[in-house]
């Protein structure tokens, strides 16, 4: 099963559909705009629509609301990029401003999707008191924020992976437990948002997750073959040494002798793959699969493999 057909399934799962919601808001008039410069209590709700339900639990309205009371919780949402802030103030259009996406939990207005176009129009209000076009969801838990944070698709920047996986494992989905488990089954760790890895704790998340919905059983395949090749050495944690493992496992699975491939690829370190490596591959994971394949069939024999196998990965 694709990618796209699973993240579709798991989607299919989360109660809540926001497919078909009316994102039109009405003009403010001169009067409401000049009033975005009262300093409003907590709470304060200036031209709501009408409350619309969701679900048994959740229902939203559009409204707008005083951009000091809005907030967001660091705690799934990734940090503000400033350079992207920056080069949107720098060409920045009022035409092309959606509603924030805001959530009314414990008393908190929490932003989870919209955070940097709430930075940008800050900027552009030299941060003053302002009023802020908003989709005001209540009912929200704190796991349906940070799952529908993690969902973010269309004309807001995807959120990236790291980001992501955090959001979708406080959010307690299925999946990102599953991923979670199995790479600690194999006794090795997922490094933080932002962290480069470490002797046992692997920094290249992106490239894990794709592994992993390409196909679970050979993620684990390849972080337990890993964790025996090279016991968790930070050189052998990089996103194309894992990939062209993972391509080698997938490509040749059954017909790998076992012993063999320990004796002749767990021997190798970081200068021999890369001597070893196809230089002219434009994926490098094959690049390093090349390599590995290389090492394997180095004593020939008729347990040596062939090569054919590979060649439609090379691209």
């Amino acid at each position: 099963m694709s990618r796209k057909n699973r993240n579709g399934q798991r989607q299919a799962k989360r109660p809540l559909n926001l497919k078909g919601i009316q994102m039109s808001m009405s003009i403010p008039t001169d009067a409401q705009v000049k009033t975005a410069h009262v300093s409003p209590k907590p709470g304060f709700v200036q031209s709501a629509s009408e409350v619309k339900m969701l679900d048994a639990k959740c229902s939203y309205q559009f409204t707008r609301l005083p951009s000091t009371i809005l907030e967001s919780d660091t705690s799934y949402q990734r940090p503000i990029d400033m350079k992207r802030v920056q080069r949107i103030v720098d060409n920045f259009d009022r035409r092309l401003v959606n509603p924030l996406k805001v959530s009314l939990r414990d008393g908190h207005y929490y932003v989870f999707d919209g955070a940097h176009t709430l930075s940008v129009l800050k900027e552009v209000n030299k941060f003053d008191n302002f009023m802020v076009d908003c989709m005001l969801m209540h009912g929200l838990t704190y796991e349906d924020e940070a799952y529908l944070f993690a969902l973010q698709r269309g004309e807001s920047k995807e959120v990236a992976t790291a980001a992501r996986l955090k959001a979708l494992m406080l959010s307690n989905d299925e999946a990102a437990a599953d991923f979670r488990t199995r790479t600690e089954l194999t006794g090795f760790k997922l490094a933080g948002n932002g962290h480069t890895s470490s002797k046992g704790c692997i920094g290249c998340v992106a490239k894990l997750w794709k592994i992993y919905e390409d196909s679970p059983e050979l993620y684990s395949e390849t972080l337990s073959m890993l964790m025996r090749l090279w016991h968790g050495e930070v050189w052998s944690l990089g996103a194309n040494i894992i990939g062209g493992l993972a391509v080698f496992l997938g490509v040749y699975g059954s017909e790998i002798n076992e012993a063999r491939f320990m004796k002749l690829v767990g021997g190798a370190d970081l200068l021999t793959l890369n001597r070893l490596k196809d230089s002219t591959a434009r994926n490098k994971d094959f690049a390093y699969a090349y390599a590995i394949l290389k090492l394997y069939n180095k004593i020939g024999g008729k347990a040596a493999l062939s090569p054919y196998a590979l060649y439609e990965h090379k691209h």
